[in-house]
């Protein structure tokens, strides 16, 4: 979550009148993540959470699909913040010439990577699998924007930044997508996939996992990508070092719902080295447009995730599975 797009106590009282959530009370930017901005909403009748999708990142014709995912998510038991209507009954508005959404606010905070145990990473295997059981009713498709098709259009951009980052650096991403492309999986099975279950992403209570929040990189895609994407999330510890610990865990609490067909586990070595660079990239487009003195957001640092492709150009841990 982060700010871009400001808005004032007199924009959101006149909003509030469309909608049964009560008067207004205050509201206050959230600084995490990248792609929206976001806000705390408070009310005499409650607490929400006020997305605003900008336009660099969100094609407003895929809001349909990510609220009818995690509608369906939801109805299927996992806890995932619902969108409320309008008095007309619509989910998306307008506010401050962006497309707008109302959440309901959820109780529970991210666990921090220093802090994480075996035991969440049981927790947080488990959902993901349990989502991907749960989409293979859910009918909608959306493409991967940020899949493997697309990549090329950052790696192109990169070439005005990258090498400013790390020397060499660009002609170490051409390489590398030309590698993932030669060698990308086919045939995997494939359905709605969360792609973007990262720890700040992820609630738990007490030390149980309590909901998954933010749907905004929803897709079709191998279920096994996704796999990957949450497996380079969260197992590696806060010095960016893989950890056999958690990533046992994780896969032990995944396969306890879904065990991995060996296609899937043939395929975890270049799908773990895709998602590591997929990150990287819009990482580095991030840190090279991050605008502090315009934008509440605090960019992440893309060195993290150049670790992970070098871990994986290096070693195969589908043995973990």
């Amino acid at each position: 979550m982060a700010v871009y797009t400001q808005v004032t106590q007199a924009d959101l009282e006149e909003f509030l009148q469309g909608y049964d959530l009560g008067s207004y009370l205050a509201h206050e930017g959230i600084a995490q993540g990248v792609s929206n901005s976001n806000f705390h909403l408070f009310t005499d009748k409650g607490r929400y959470i006020l997305t605003l999708f900008e336009k660099r990142r969100v094609n407003y014709d895929d809001l349909p699909f990510f609220f009818a995912y995690s509608g369906h998510m939801a109805d299927k038991g996992i806890v995932c913040p619902h969108a409320l209507p309008d008095r007309g009954g619509n989910v998306v508005g307008t506010l401050a010439g962006r497309a707008v959404a109302v959440l309901e606010f959820l109780e529970g905070v991210d666990v921090k990577p220093g802090d994480l145990t075996p035991d969440h990473l049981v927790q947080v295997g488990e959902v993901t699998a349990r989502m991907h059981v749960a989409a293979q009713d859910f009918e909608p498709q959306r493409e991967n924007t940020m899949g493997i098709a697309h990549w090329h259009r950052l790696v192109d951009k990169a070439a005005d930044y990258a090498d400013e980052f790390s020397p060499g650096l660009y002609a170490e991403l051409q390489a590398e997508l030309t590698y993932l492309k030669e060698n990308w999986p086919s045939g995997l099975p494939r359905g709605a996939v969360h792609a973007d279950i990262f720890p700040d992403n992820v609630f738990f209570t007490d030390g149980k996992l309590s909901a998954v929040i933010d749907f905004y990189f929803s897709c079709t895609d191998f279920y096994a990508f996704d796999l990957a994407v949450t497996v380079n999330a969260w197992c590696f510890n806060k010095e960016d070092r893989f950890s056999p610990e958690r990533c046992r865990a994780f896969m032990a609490g995944y396969q306890a719902v879904r065990p991995l067909p060996d296609e899937e586990k043939e395929a975890l070595q270049i799908l773990h080295r895709g998602s590591a660079f997929r990150t990287l990239i819009s990482r580095l487009e991030e840190f090279h447009e991050h605008d502090p003195e315009n934008t509440m957001m605090v960019p992440h640092d893309p060195a993290a995730y150049l670790k992970r492709l070098y871990f994986h150009q290096e070693f195969d841990i589908a043995s973990f599975a």
